[in-house]
């Protein structure tokens, strides 16, 4: 096994040498497949990268690349440059975390307009408006959002709220309505005793509860979940959801990897369990 100080040193050159290969146009051959090389290297730093994410071993600021400007990095992807658009795909933990948020911020302003989300002097954006009993937030937000369009679903979404009797709630502004709403649904969806979610033990971070299906919708529901939490990050709304690292690993595709081990991922479900498990000689 490799000591500390080398693994910084491979992850070094690997995080480098895969920028490289990314920058200089490199990665793919003169048919347009990908090298067989970039797979097995990419591969192998993804493995150091993410041990480092969940034990660190490398300094601060070890992955990021001090020589790639941000101005420049806009400057490639607003002329839809291949090799920016890859950095992002296969290496993104180089750019500094606040600025990929700005990027982010930027691309969704982008579609907005371009989706004629934002309101100009010529025209005015389609506006969903739903009523919402706060006694059946859940259900009635349900009820009136999943059925509707992407592009409805990224624009400009009106919340009414009501009492059991239908009379209006007054004097609140609407743009805060809707995030006051989305707030709330959020945290009724993953509340452990909706038994949609469930929570680690120790940490307490969220995963898809096994036993979810008692809900009859629930797959519906799942896909619901996703939508509010798509619209919270479209929006910029921040919302405070602890995911347990194996259920984020699933997300992002990573057990498709063959570098990918589930017993590393075990100790985010279950601590006690593995070190009891590694402890067996």
């Amino acid at each position: 096994s490799f000591k500390l100080e080398e693994l910084v040193t491979i992850s070094s050159f690997l995080n480098s040498f895969v920028f490289k290969m990314i920058w200089d146009g490199i990665v793919e051959n003169a048919r347009g497949e990908t090298l067989e090389l970039f797979h097995s290297v990419h591969g192998w730093l993804m493995v150091l990268y993410e041990r480092d994410c969940r034990r660190r071993f490398a300094p601060e600021d070890h992955w990021l690349r001090k020589d790639l400007k941000p101005s420049v990095l806009f400057q490639e992807l607003d002329k839809d440059k291949k090799r920016a658009q890859l950095l992002l795909q296969y290496i993104p933990h180089v750019i500094p975390h606040k600025n990929r948020v700005l990027l982010f911020r930027n691309m969704v302003t982008k579609e907005k307009e371009k989706l004629g989300l934002v309101e100009t002097s010529s025209a005015s954006p389609h506006v969903t408006h739903i009523t919402i009993r706060r006694s059946r937030m859940l259900e009635d937000g349900y009820e009136q959002l999943r059925q509707l369009s992407q592009n409805a679903m990224k624009g400009v979404i009106r919340v009414k709220f009501v009492n059991d009797l239908g009379v209006d709630e007054a004097g609140i502004d609407q743009d805060g309505v809707f995030k006051e709403f989305l707030e709330e649904i959020i945290k009724k969806v993953f509340d452990p005793a909706l038994n949609l979610f469930k929570t680690t033990s120790g940490d307490e971070r969220l995963y898809p509860s096994p036993t979810s299906y008692i809900h009859e919708n629930y797959l519906q529901l799942f896909e619901f979940v996703g939508k509010m939490l798509g619209k919270a990050v479209y929006e910029g709304i921040v919302v405070d959801v602890p995911f347990a690292s194996f259920f984020l690993s699933q997300l992002l595709g990573h057990h498709h990897s063959v570098f990918y081990s589930s017993v590393d991922e075990l100790p985010s479900l279950d601590s006690e369990f593995y070190k009891n498990l590694t402890s067996i000689k």
